[in-house]
């Protein structure tokens, strides 16, 4: 039981910190839930350290690392936009569309969709998790049991797969 209790008074520090960070989260707004994400995402990696102890400034720590995961989203949300409007989906739609334009933005969606179903199994399941159901890659990685390495591999692959698929399909008559 000794070493328990020694790792638990070296986490002590770190815990208080995440409850600090966490509190200061706690906002209203348009960013909220994902500001509370950041700041919950960036708990669990600071408690997962191997040596706690290590950690001279509990609070600095665990910013630095919650700033690190706000900058990866806005990345990922720019990275995401710039395929959306690779695949045609900048455009807005004029108030009554024209018939070819929905026959071929269905046909765009079905050669997507069949992309997707074509990935490996556990690359379409990252992505899904990510696309379809809006989870962080730090929450895909717990689910999947992969480093938040292994998920970004997989939704770049994904994502460079669904976007060849649709201009391949677009050189062909």
């Amino acid at each position: 039981m000794g070493n328990r209790q020694t790792a638990k008074d070296e986490k002590g520090g770190l815990v208080q910190a995440c409850r600090t960070l966490v509190l200061k989260q706690r906002v209203q707004g348009r960013r909220a839930a994902e500001l509370e994400d950041v700041a919950q995402d960036a708990c669990i990696r600071a408690l997962e350290i191997r040596k706690p102890g290590a950690v001279r400034d509990p609070l600095r720590y665990l910013m630095r690392i919650a700033r690190n995961l706000f900058l990866d989203r806005r990345r990922q949300e720019r990275r995401d936009a710039a395929v959306m409007h690779e695949l045609g989906a900048a455009p807005a739609l004029a108030s009554s569309p024209d018939p070819e334009r929905v026959l071929a933005g269905k046909q765009e969606l079905e050669r997507a969709l069949a992309a997707i179903d074509d990935l490996p199994p556990r690359c379409r399941q990252a992505f899904t998790l990510h696309r379809f159901e809006g989870l962080s890659y730090a929450a895909i990685a717990r689910r999947m049991n992969v480093s938040n390495g292994t998920v970004e591999k997989h939704i770049a692959e994904a994502m460079l797969r669904v976007v060849r698929a649709c201009r391949n399909s677009e050189n062909q008559p």
